[in-house]
């Protein structure tokens, strides 16, 4: 790993907090990406050896060690420190840097593609955009990733009646702000997009993992993480066939792809 965690690395305070009081319950609690979704997005963006993709706000690596079988070389970029030590122990041998989609520190034009799963509505400020661009090669490419948790599902419903109040203004992949963004840099080209369902089978502990993992919930006070840790339990019995099952966790995996102008 890249040791310049001993340095302060900025990104929004919400993000810093919850995620690095949350990585453990990130690793254990997210669910990967279907591979055909990865596929998809793996032909878009001409993955292959002798490509360098670089997966920014990486977390605990769940879209980066999904990369690796196209044979790329990629680069984890991962600001915050606890969130990285997850990605290390998860994805053997990846390279990990200590940075922000703002300030890279890579080379202008060295990059293939650049990834972001589950991440880029934190980084989607003009600067982060114009780095972006930067290290991309001339018609390099951008792809987007996101698990969103299928709310035509009772479950997740009932999930989010109780998460909603804690969310204060926390950035949001559903606001489409980063759509808007992305539009004003003028600095890539039209977005292909695919959706992929999805689905989790989880323990009623990675329930709670998986709600808790959630940046606005892990920066919470602890007991209301207590509180809100046996109401998921309580949940996750509800809508448990029977003890010792799985529950099914339903998502909607989103795709995107551009390329840089």
């Amino acid at each position: 790993m890249d040791r310049r965690y001993d340095r302060v690395v900025a990104i929004h305070p919400q993000a810093s907090a919850g995620f690095a009081r949350g990585a453990a319950a990130y690793e254990r609690g997210r669910p990967d990406y279907p591979a055909t979704a990865v596929g998809w997005l793996a032909a878009r963006l001409e993955l292959g050896p002798g490509k360098l993709v670089v997966d920014l706000g990486a977390g605990t690596g769940k879209l980066t060690r999904q990369l690796i079988p196209y044979g790329a070389r990629v680069i984890a970029v991962e600001p915050v420190r606890e969130m990285a030590s997850e990605l290390e122990r998860a994805v053997a041998g990846v390279e990990v840097l200590a940075a922000t989609a703002a300030a890279t520190t890579l080379g202008s034009g060295s990059v293939d593609a650049v990834t972001a799963g589950q991440a880029f509505h934190w980084f989607t400020d003009q600067s982060s955009l114009h780095e972006i661009h930067r290290i991309l090669r001339p018609g390099g490419r951008l792809g987007l990733v996101w698990n969103r948790r299928d709310l035509r599902s009772q479950l997740w419903q009932v999930v989010g009646e109780l998460i909603d109040p804690l969310r204060g203004g926390s950035p949001d992949h559903s606001t489409g702000e980063w759509r808007r963004q992305l539009r004003a840099s003028r600095l890539f080209g039209p977005l292909e997009s695919r959706s992929f369902a999805h689905r989790q089978l989880a323990t009623p502990e990675q329930l709670v993992d998986r709600v808790l993992s959630l940046s606005f919930v892990a920066a919470s006070a602890p007991p209301v993480q207590d509180q809100l840790r046996q109401r998921i339990l309580e949940v996750a019995a509800d809508f448990q066939a029977r003890p010792g099952q799985p529950i099914p966790l339903a998502y909607q995996s989103e795709v995107f792809a551009c390329r840089a102008s």
